[in-house]
């Protein structure tokens, strides 16, 4: 973390962990998320973030936020993937929640009230 004078800080976040979803449309019911992103207390949230399923197909988006502090909302956008979800685009949201923030700088996490769609589009073909 780092002080830029005052109250204004900015993190760099790198984090990672499983993501289930829930719902009859869903595209997989478990993913391996990871993530990194930037955190300016003055310009919010942006970062990057990797979905993997149990398959190893993998779907990218870009995620934003004015905050990324407890209760804020963050939405995302779908910029592209591997396998079935190769061209896949689409938005979502969620919210964050800190469960602990360690003066070390780790931090521990969840997010609830994922909500989104996704398109993909045609896989590519075999060789």
């Amino acid at each position: 973390m780092l002080s830029l004078g005052g109250e204004r800080h900015a993190a760099l976040v790198d984090l990672s962990g499983s993501m289930f979803l829930a719902g009859p449309s869903r595209p997989g019911v478990g993913f391996r998320a990871e993530g990194i992103a930037l955190v300016d207390t003055a310009t919010g949230l942006v970062g990057r973030s990797v979905w993997t399923d149990d398959h190893g197909d993998e779907v990218y988006s870009e995620i934003r936020g004015e905050d990324a502090a407890t209760g804020k909302r963050l939405t995302g956008t779908f910029i592209g993937g591997t396998g079935r979800y190769a061209g896949a685009t689409g938005s979502y949201e969620l919210v964050w929640q800190y469960v602990l923030y360690a003066d070390e700088g780790a931090i521990q996490g969840r997010t609830t009230d994922l909500v989104g769609r996704v398109r993909t589009g045609a896989p590519a073909a075999k060789p």
